[in-house]
C-alpha cells in the first residue's frame, strides 16, 4: 500500500467491494415501481410485473380497505409526520390507542410502541440487561436486532444450540449469579420457519430465575388462537413479547408487550425508543386498524394455513427438500452464493420475484430461497409459481443439485 493510499480514508473500498461481488454476496436496492403486494411491478432496466414471494405480509393486511382507511384517516387527523420522540411532543393519542389495542389482542397489562421491530429488540435488551452483572442468552439463530441490543446492553451475552432446552439450561447454570438474566428466543425463526419448543424452554427459565422474551414477529397472524401466535397456543406467558406492524399487520412499527413495570423501566431506559421519533400516524393508523382487523376475523390464518400446506406439499412432491412445518416461510436450500442467485434470476425470467438469501443473514453454504406465503396469494399463482419450480428442478443447475441430495 502506496503513502498515499494510507492517507486516503477512503482507501480500500473499492476492493472490498470487488471481494463482497466476487463472494456472490454484493447487495443491491431492487426498485418496485407499485405496491408491494401479491405482484409487483420490478424495474431492473425494464419494467416486469411478477407474483411476489419475498413479502411478509402473511394476511394481505396491507392492500385490506379497513387497514388503508385506518391509515387515511390518521393522515387527515394527525398529518404526515409525529414531529418528535414521544417523551417530548410526538406521543399521539393514537400511538397509545394502539399500545392498549395491541396488549389486550395478547393478553398482557401493557405494550409499548416503537418505530419499526428491529428498535423494539434495540429497546428491551438494553434496557433488561443495562448493568454488567446481567446476563443474556441468546438461542443461535436469534435475528440480528436481538444480537444488537445484546451487543449494546452491558451483560454478559451467551448463546445456547438452536431449540436446545439443554444447552439452554447448561448456559444458564454458567452466569447463575448474574443480577438479572434475559433469554431471548423467537417463535418462528425468520430464515428456516422452524418452531422453537416454547413449553420446554420457557420451563428451564423457570427453574432458573431467567426472563423470557419472545419475539413473535413470524407467527402473529399466522399461528395460534386467533392469530394470537405461539406463546398463546402453548400457554406460555413469557415476560416479553416482541412483535412488528410490518408482517401481518401489513403496515410498519414495533412493540413490546408485557406487565406494567416492565413496560416503565423500557420507556425509562429503552433508548431506541427515548432517543428516536415517534412513528408516523398513517403506518400506526393502519396498523391499529389490522388488530381490529384480525381480532374481529379470527379465522383469517386458516385460509393462510391451507395455502401453506398446499405449497410444501406440492414442493416436496416436486423433489424439493423443503422441511415440515406450519409457518409461512419457506426455505429452499441452494447451497453457495451463485447457485442462489442463479436461481433466483431464472425463477424472474419465469415470472416470479424470490431474491436469494445470502451471508451474513444465513450461514456460508446455506444459501437459499425464502418463499413467503401470503393469504392474498391466489390458486394461480400458485400454479404458476409450482409450473415454474418443475421448470429449474429439470434443467441442468436443478438435476445437479438433485444428485447432491441424493447422494
Amino acid at each position: 500500500m502506496s503513502a498515499h493510499d494510507r492517507d486516503d480514508p477512503r482507501s480500500g473500498i473499492a476492493a472490498e467491494l470487488a471481494a463482497i461481488t466476487a463472494e456472490g454476496r454484493l447487495r443491491q436496492r431492487p426498485v418496485i415501481d407499485s405496491p408491494c403486494a401479491r405482484t409487483i411491478v420490478l424495474v431492473d432496466g425494464k419494467r416486469k410485473r411478477l407474483i411476489n414471494w419475498a413479502a411478509n405480509d402473511y394476511l394481505g393486511a396491507s392492500q385490506e380497505l379497513i387497514v388503508r382507511n385506518g391509515a387515511f384517516r390518521a393522515l387527515r387527523s394527525y398529518g404526515a409526520g409525529s414531529g418528535s420522540a414521544r417523551l417530548l411532543a410526538g406521543g399521539l393519542r393514537l400511538h397509545r390507542q394502539f399500545e392498549q389495542r395491541i396488549a389486550k389482542f395478547l393478553g398482557s397489562q401493557d405494550a409499548l410502541l416503537t418505530s419499526t421491530g428491529f428498535q423494539a429488540n434495540l429497546a428491551a435488551v438494553v434496557a433488561i440487561a443495562g448493568d454488567p452483572q446481567d446476563a443474556i442468552v441468546l438461542d443461535r439463530l436469534c435475528h440480528a436486532s436481538t444480537y444488537d441490543g445484546a451487543r449494546q446492553a452491558a451483560g454478559q451475552l451467551l448463546r445456547f444450540r438452536h431449540n436446545d432446552p439443554t444447552d439452554l439450561e447448561l448456559q444458564l447454570t454458567r452466569c447463575a449469579s448474574a443480577r438479572r438474566i434475559l433469554v431471548c428466543i423467537e417463535s418462528v425463526y425468520s430464515m428456516d420457519g422452524d418452531e422453537a419448543p416454547i413449553t420446554a424452554l420457557a420451563a428451564v427459565c423457570r427453574k432458573h430465575r431467567a426472563l423470557l422474551l419472545v419475539d413473535e414477529a413470524h407467527a402473529l397472524g399466522v399461528l395460534g388462537p386467533g392469530g394470537r401466535g405461539l406463546c398463546a397456543e402453548s400457554g406460555v406467558r413469557p415476560d416479553l413479547i416482541v412483535g412488528t406492524c410490518s408482517k401481518s399487520f401489513g403496515s410498519q412499527g414495533g412493540f413490546i408487550a408485557a406487565d406494567q413495570d416492565i413496560i416503565e423501566l423500557l420507556v425509562n431506559r429503552g433508548r431506541s425508543f427515548i432517543f428516536s421519533t415517534a412513528p408516523c400516524p398513517a403506518a400506526i393508523g393502519a396498523a391499529h386498524a389490522a388488530v381490529g382487523w384480525l381480532r374481529d376475523h379470527p379465522d383469517l390464518p386458516d385460509a393462510l394455513q391451507t395455502s401453506i400446506q398446499e405449497l410444501r406439499r406440492a414442493l416436496r412432491a416436486q423433489g424439493w427438500d423443503v422441511p415440515e412445518g406450519r409457518s409461512a416461510i419457506i426455505p429452499i436450500v441452494v447451497g453457495d452464493e451463485h447457485a442462489a442467485l442463479a436461481l433466483a434470476q431464472r425463477l424472474r425470467d419465469l415470472g416470479h420475484h424470490c431474491p436469494a438469501i445470502r451471508p451474513p443473514t444465513v450461514p456460508a453454504g446455506s444459501c437459499r430461497l425464502r418463499l413467503s406465503v401470503s393469504r392474498a396469494h391466489t390458486a394461480a399463482d400458485k400454479r404458476k409459481l409450482l409450473k415454474a419450480m418443475a421448470v429449474v428442478r429439470g434443467e441442468p443447475s436443478g438435476q445437479a443439485r438433485m444428485a447432491e441430495e441424493t447422494a
